[in-house]
């Protein structure tokens, strides 16, 4: 009996069995801490991402789902005996934007190798768009037009400055990110001043941000498989994170040059230079049986002709006088005095889409507030001036007034859609003075003839109802409330040698506003009297005094 070999079954459909097995691993696999802080910070914002935002719709672009084959030679990005290859510059963003979450982060843990298999899953670190040292790539990653046709429908949210599109959206970057969840996410991983999504350097940092947002921690598997699940969310996608990472966890990773040979991935499939998406096969065993006679070889197919290449529609050049982002410059909180000046409340600046400085455009900065009183006094006591911006892009508020009440306000400045806001918030002043004046209490004043009125009186200086610390009252005795002059006789204050005072000025409140008097004193005159409290400002309080006989 003869044996013959047998034809092998299609790549394709051992790598879907070989994907069905590693998919099934389970997810609470612990995941390694991320390395030590480096130079770099980064802030996250505490709400978290969801399965529904635009970053996570599956169908943003064509994901590589390729499963790690250890027995894979190195060329491809893994070696034989567990060794895993990344490019260097690809490698060096990863951990550098794991350090900058360890120090601003450090309760989310997050693994470098996690930010590394976003990129391997993404754009294969970037392989076949030309990776330079500095992160960028000689040729944009970008995916599909997101027009709602094969792909997600997403309007433009960049007007193209990302994507080169000003109609429809697309991934960009190394780790496709689609432009809206740039504006909210993006970060600056290089130190050059700009946040560029096709910069692996800005686009790591950026991920990163994204996974750890909402205090996860990415040593929880919930937390892990929900921070996945926001970047796609699709239950493939976060598999193939997975592996990889422990990939790149379990073994020793090489650091390969920028250039070594590789198969690219293209998430758009329709670019011309992209044709399947990358898949890694796995090698199989010979495999034999009993046959009676050889099986002839199938004919080779005829390869059908390559379609010409679209021609790409150049990019329009943005307009370097175009304001793309409006950064404020300082602390955009406060604190304040009625009455007072402030200089430079508010200070911006102007950049294009290239990041540089735009001088010469037009920035309005407004007092925003229900009830302030604050102005602009060098501009007729405007709420609202027009600044221009500087040769450096800077444009900065007037002089601004606060006004006489208490409260917070919002200065905001704006240009070109794009507006910031600062915040003002003013106290009292400790010298301000009492527009309302009110007794403490209601029981009535009686005292009899040549007696003392054993009720003290308190009285109450408020302005917009906090205490008014600078008021100064006078007291004066009168006959009654129509008799403004001053009474000879009836009730009166003592001075140091025990003169009878009929006219006193009082000591200020304290803080709390209330002014206590002295003890009120009553002759052998009965009848009713008045005592009139009165501040310069002409705000006046008359209480009843009652002398019995």
């Amino acid at each position: 009996m003869k044996f013959l070999p047998v034809k092998l079954a299609p790549a394709f459909l051992l790598t879907r069995r070989a994907r069905r097995g590693l998919c099934g691993a389970a997810l609470a696999a612990s995941l390694t801490t991320a390395a030590g802080a480096g130079p770099l910070t980064a802030d996250a914002r505490p709400a978290a991402p969801g399965p529904d935002s635009a970053q996570a719709a599956p169908s943003r672009g064509v994901p590589d789902l390729a499963l790690p084959d250890l027995r894979k030679p190195a060329g491809s990005g893994m070696s034989a005996g567990g060794e895993a290859g990344i490019p260097a510059t690809a490698l060096d963003a990863y951990k550098k934007a794991a350090q900058a979450l360890a120090a601003s982060q450090p309760g989310c843990r997050i693994p470098w190798e996690l930010v590394a298999g976003i990129g391997r899953v993404e754009s294969v670190h970037a392989s076949g768009y030309g990776l330079r040292t500095d992160g960028s790539t000689e040729r944009p990653i970008r995916g599909p037009r997101l027009d709602g046709k094969q792909f997600a429908l997403i309007g433009d949210t960049d007007g193209g400055r990302w994507d080169g599109d000003t109609e429809y959206d697309r991934a960009v970057g190394p780790t496709q990110f689609i432009p809206s969840t740039w504006g909210t996410w993006g970060a600056d991983g290089n130190g050059d001043g700009v946040e560029d999504p096709n910069n692996i350097y800005d686009a790591a940092l950026g991920t990163a941000r994204y996974l750890c947002a909402g205090d996860r921690n990415l040593t929880d598997p919930a937390d892990l498989d929900k921070a996945i699940l926001s970047y796609n969310n699709s239950r493939e996608y976060v598999n193939a994170v997975l592996q990889w990472m422990r990939t790149y966890q379990g073994g020793k990773v090489t650091a390969l040059p920028d250039d070594t040979p590789a198969v690219p991935h293209h998430p758009d499939p329709a670019d011309g230079r992209s044709g399947a998406p990358t898949r890694v096969a796995v090698r199989t065993a010979a495999v034999t049986a009993s046959v009676d006679k050889p099986q002839p070889e199938p004919e080779p197919k005829p390869k059908p002709k390559p379609k010409p290449l679209p021609t790409p529609k150049p990019t329009p050049e943005p307009d370097a006088r175009t304001v793309t982002r409006l950064v404020p410059l300082g602390e955009q909180s406060r604190d304040a005095e009625t009455g007072q000046d402030l200089d430079q409340v508010a200070r911006v600046r102007a950049s294009n889409a290239r990041g540089d400085a735009v001088a010469g455009a037009g920035v309005t900065f407004e007092i925003v507030g229900a009830v302030t009183d604050a102005r602009f006094p060098g501009h007729g006591d405007a709420t609202t001036v027009t600044v221009t911006t500087d040769a450096q892009g800077i444009a900065v508020a007037p002089r601004l007034r606060v006004g006489d009440r208490p409260g917070g306000f919002l200065v905001t400045a704006g240009t070109a859609g794009k507006e910031v806001t600062f915040r003002v918030n003013a106290g009292l002043s400790a010298t301000a003075t009492a527009n309302t004046l009110a007794r403490v209490g209601e029981q009535a004043l009686t005292a009899p003839a040549n007696g003392t009125f054993a009720e003290g009186l308190r009285v109450a200086a408020t302005r917009y109802g906090q205490a008014a610390r600078g008021t100064v009252l006078t007291a004066t005795f009168l006959t009654s409330k129509e008799n403004a002059a001053e009474n000879t006789l009836g009730p009166y204050f003592t001075d140091a040698s025990g003169k009878a005072v009929r006219t006193l000025v009082l000591p200020p409140p304290g803080a709390d506003g209330v002014i206590g008097l002295p003890v009120i004193h009553a002759d052998g005159q009965p009848g009713t009297y008045v005592l009139r409290l009165a501040t310069a400002d002409g705000v006046v309080l008359d209480v009843e005094l009652t002398v019995t006989a």
